[in-house]
């Protein structure tokens, strides 16, 4: 039964360093400010609110199929009564949950992903959305559940937090039920990674048009041209598979030269670029929050890779002028009465406005999760290597009964 509410996440891999609950609340809860279904499927052509809704929970469907069929050849047969998505976000796998299933739970640390996920849910009081904020799941119940299914989660979580979850997971699954889970074990070893030949790493950049001056805390979109004056192809996302995708990136400076943001917008090439060919992209990137001179850098990135420049390729660096929203008093009042409420229609506030969220990366040993399953009444059914944590990590996912 349902307790009161009352007792209610490319970055650091040691525990010490990474964000605690809050931190993790703060950033999930701004992604699902701006860019809420990308945050959850970071498919690179997807980002800026590129998907599509319908498209979107469709693949929510897609999988959920997929993990019963993988059920089924375990010859593993459950209750249909009560399933669990944990850190649901919008609600893509808990809505699919919904046409198996006759009441489903989904739980995210971040308000603004639930009120996505309420908005989004098509299936009434038979779906049920929570936010949990707590390093724990007291708000169910011993054995409540009979399914119970996390993918792409704690990979986003700190280890000294995730492995609690798992515990959890274990104490509210009902005898006879299943838990399915991922998590990544260990990053793969670096000669694993997919590296183009070094030679290949070497991009001309040019903006399309003059960048005017900005104003601090907003965002804008530059266009580029990218010529690939290498030897060799630069695969896009679609051609590789979505293994180390390249993209075009931006990190900001100060006048010295010095780097102040290290890694800000993104853009994915739109096609596969072979040498000495062209192509044009949009990049969004955030203005720096205070009035300054800064410089722009534009790079290609290689995923999980590497910098072009790291490999000898130049950048493209523009000098810009960010002005403080008290220039704007020039306007006039009456202006700047309007600015002010187009902003507010448009949900551009100052204050999420400044702050960038990230999303970190960590993994739980293979051992250690499996410890933590069977110490705590788990029975392992099944373990299946995974690839949804990316090629840089070694991933797992876990089928475990009571």
């Amino acid at each position: 039964m349902l307790k009161t509410l009352k007792q209610k996440l490319i970055s650091n891999y040691k525990e010490v360093k990474g964000m605690n609950l809050q931190e993790l609340k703060k950033n999930w809860d701004e992604f699902g400010k701006q860019d809420p279904l990308w945050a959850i499927l970071t498919n690179p052509t997807k980002k800026n609110n590129s998907w599509k809704p319908e498209e979107f929970f469709q693949t929510g469907e897609e999988e959920i199929n997929a993990v019963f069929e993988y059920i089924s050849s375990l010859n593993i047969s459950i209750s249909r009564k009560r399933a669990f998505d944990f850190g649901c976000g919008v609600g893509r796998l808990t809505q699919a949950l919904c046409l198996y299933f006759d009441e489903c739970y989904g739980i995210d640390i971040a308000p603004s992903m639930i009120e996505f996920a309420k908005q989004y849910n098509r299936h009434g009081d038979k779906c049920k959305y929570y936010v949990n904020d707590a390093d724990n799941l007291s708000l169910f119940e011993d054995e409540y559940f009979n399914f119970i299914y996390s993918k792409i989660v704690l990979q986003h979580i700190k280890p000294e937090y995730s492995k609690n979850y798992i515990k959890e997971f274990v104490r509210i699954l009902a005898p006879g039920g299943l838990l399915v889970f991922q998590a990544p074990s260990e990053l793969a070893p670096v000669e694993k990674l997919d590296a183009l030949e070094g030679d290949a790493y070497r991009a001309q950049l040019t903006l399309s048009e003059p960048l005017v001056n900005v104003e601090a805390g907003t965002k804008t979109t530059v266009r580029v041209k990218i010529k690939n004056i290498s030897n060799f192809t630069w695969p896009s996302f679609e051609d590789s598979n979505g293994k180390y995708n390249i993209s075009l990136g931006n990190h900001w400076l100060n006048e010295t030269g010095r780097t102040i943001v290290s890694d800000d917008g993104r853009e994915p090439l739109p096609k596969t670029l072979e040498p000495q060919e062209e192509v044009e992209v949009s990049l969004t990137v955030s203005i720096p929050a205070q009035s300054d001179t800064y410089v722009l850098e534009l790079d290609m990135v290689h995923e999980q890779i590497s910098w072009f420049k790291d490999k000898g390729s130049q950048t493209l660096r523009i000098p810009v002028k960010v002005e403080g929203i008290s220039q704007l008093q020039s306007m006039g009042r009456k202006m700047l009465s309007l600015y002010r409420k187009l902003r507010a229609i448009n949900d551009v506030k100052t204050s999420s406005s400044l702050f960038v969220p990230r999303m970190e990366m960590y993994g739980i040993p293979k051992d250690t999760v499996l410890k933590i399953v069977t110490s705590n009444g788990g029975k392992v059914v099944d373990v299946q290597q995974d690839g949804s944590a990316g090629q840089g990590w070694f991933s797992f996912l876990y089928c475990v009964t009571k």
